[in-house]
């Protein structure tokens, strides 16, 4: 997977009774393996059958790191997450988190993310709803920070920004959406500006459902997404650029994170959702540490901070001639 750095011993569950109902939900996993294989088909030359056949943002490869969505690639992806153990035969069926929103410095081409991600592999198909706050200059033509998803599924195995492609996330809410824009962004060292974002299956209808607080703003169908539930679930941050050839961008408030929570950029509140429903502060004993260039991010999880920031990760960095 990389070079995870350490485990972590503490573990803080005080909602362990909580009972989710339906407006609250989210969560993303493993995809390392697949990205192995393509990786292996493109260099056997089999171009015809895979030529429609990419990486995505969730994918934690250190071969083949071009992510196609919606028509165009991303490259030099980094990551500074921390994640559940591989391996593990747990599903989650949710996950959620108080984002911070931060307003990178972005150039052209250039991409930056507090994100969540909710994965489940089965054989070579795999499924993942991923979501948070996103500054994406190709995507979205500017450097302002917005809710942002992407969805992949059997039928989509391209990846899919927000509800740019038919057949899978479905708006429900009038004026929260994805795309929107966040206009009042976090100060390092002044007034922070936050949001909460969730995703989880209904446990009723089964669907895959976006919300933020207790609002629900739209859901993935049940038919298209991880039946079983999420085999893995990240937390943290990513950052890229859709131009080969281009400087890696800050991540988060440009710089690396401290236990300072005034100055760095963070997610707090991480929780994830069981199977019975129930949503719980992530397991310390169940996650580790990833960052695959520690010389231009990297991430810091603080574990229990106080009632309300519960379980806490920062991440960040400066970005630059970042290493592949």
């Amino acid at each position: 997977m990389g070079n995870i750095n350490t485990k972590h011993k503490h573990f803080f569950n005080a909602d362990k009774n909580k009972y989710i109902g339906h407006n609250f939900f989210y969560v993303l996993g493993r995809l390392l393996r697949q990205d192995r294989r393509v990786y292996k088909r493109i260099k056997n030359k089999q171009r015809t059958k895979t030529k429609n056949i990419h990486i995505y943002s969730s994918m934690l490869s250190q071969k083949y790191k071009k992510h196609t969505s919606k028509g165009f690639r991303e490259y030099n992806q980094h990551y500074a997450i921390i994640k559940t153990f591989e391996n593990t035969t747990k599903k989650w069926h949710g996950a959620q988190g108080l984002f911070d929103i931060n307003k990178p410095r972005m150039g052209q081409q250039q991409y930056s993310k507090a994100w969540i991600w909710l994965n489940y592999i089965q054989g070579n198909v795999m499924s993942s709803i991923q979501f948070g706050v996103a500054v994406h200059t190709r995507l979205y033509g500017d450097d302002r920070p917005r809710l942002t998803t992407l969805w992949m599924a059997e039928k989509q195995q391209n990846g899919c920004y927000n509800a740019l492609c038919p057949g899978g996330y479905v708006q429900v809410h009038k004026s929260i959406y994805p795309g929107m824009v966040y206009h009042k962004v976090s100060v390092p060292g002044g007034e922070h500006h936050t949001v909460h974002l969730s995703v989880a299956e209904d446990p009723v209808t089964k669907n895959w459902v976006l919300t933020t607080g207790t609002k629900m703003i739209g859901y993935w169908p049940r038919e298209t997404y991880m039946a079983e539930g999420a085999s893995e679930v990240y937390f943290g941050g990513f950052a890229g650029t859709s131009m080969a050839q281009t400087l890696s961008p800050p991540m988060g408030t440009g710089d690396f994170p401290t236990k300072d929570l005034t100055r760095s950029s963070f997610i707090k509140q991480l929780k994830y959702v069981l199977p019975d429903y129930t949503v719980v502060d992530i397991n310390s004993n169940e996650i580790e540490y990833y960052a695959n260039d520690p010389n231009c991010y990297n991430v810091m999880f603080l574990k229990y901070v106080d009632f309300d920031s519960r379980e806490t990760l920062t991440f960040g960095g400066p970005g630059g001639h970042c290493r592949l």
